[in-house]
C-alpha cells in the first residue's frame, strides 16, 4: 500500500477528513498531503485539515480539531444536543480562565470559566455530519442558561427549558450536582418549579 493509499484510507474513516497529525502516526511524510492538495484530490481546509473533493465541510469539526480546549456551549450546545432546531448564528465555546483564546475568530462568542467547573459536564455528540465533539451536556448547559439568563434571549431561554424537562434522558441528580459547584442551586430550583 502507498502512502497516498493510506491517506485514502484515513479519509474513508474519518468521514473525508484527514489531518496531519493522523497521517504522521502513520507515518506518512507531510509534503504527501501537499502533493495531493497540488493535485486536486485534497483541500487544505486549515492548517494541518484536509478534506477529500466530496467531504463534508464541517465547521464545528474542523474548528475544534484547531482549538482543543474549547467546549461548545450556550446556543451551540442546545443546537448540537438537538435541544433547538435554531442553528446558531455564531458558534459559542467555553475555556477556563487563563486560556489565550487571541488566535480565535472574533466569529465565535468565548465565555470563560473558573478551571474548578471548565470540565464539569464535557460530553461527545455527533455533527449533523457525522463527526464527534466534545459539548456541555445538557444538564451543564441548562445550568449555564440559568446562570446567564439576563444575557440570553427570551424565547430561546423558554424553549430550552421546556425541551430539558420534556427530555426523557434528562439527569436531575447531575443537574443537581452541577448546580451546587456553580453556586446556583437556588435558581435552578425556582425556575425548574415554575416549569
Amino acid at each position: 500500500m502507498t502512502y497516498y493509499d493510506e491517506i485514502r484510507n484515513i479519509g474513508r474513516l474519518q468521514n473525508g477528513i484527514i489531518t496531519a497529525a493522523s497521517a504522521a502516526e502513520k507515518g506518512i511524510p507531510s509534503w504527501y498531503l501537499s502533493k495531493m492538495v497540488r493535485n486536486g484530490e485534497l483541500q487544505r481546509v486549515a492548517r494541518g485539515i484536509y478534506r477529500e473533493g466530496d467531504g463534508d465541510y464541517d465547521e464545528y469539526y474542523f474548528f475544534q480539531l484547531q482549538n482543543k480546549r474549547c467546549i461548545y456551549s450556550f446556543a451551540s450546545a442546545l443546537y448540537l444536543l438537538e435541544m433547538t432546531d435554531r442553528v446558531p448564528y455564531r458558534s459559542e465555546v467555553t475555556v477556563y480562565k487563563g486560556y489565550n483564546s487571541s488566535h480565535i475568530s472574533e466569529d465565535v462568542l468565548i465565555h470563560h470559566v473558573n478551571k474548578e467547573i471548565y470540565e464539569l459536564g464535557i460530553t461527545e455528540c455527533q455533527t449533523v455530519f457525522g463527526n464527534r465533539v466534545r459539548v456541555y451536556d445538557r444538564e451543564r448547559t441548562v445550568c449555564d442558561l440559568i446562570a446567564h439568563r439576563s444575557k440570553i434571549d427570551t424565547e430561546m431561554f423558554s424553549k430550552a427549558i421546556r425541551a430539558y424537562v420534556q427530555n426523557a434522558e434528562k439527569d436531575y441528580m447531575s443537574l443537581r450536582r452541577y448546580a451546587g459547584k456553580m453556586h446556583i442551586a437556588e435558581k435552578v430550583d425556582q425556575i425548574l418549579e415554575v416549569v
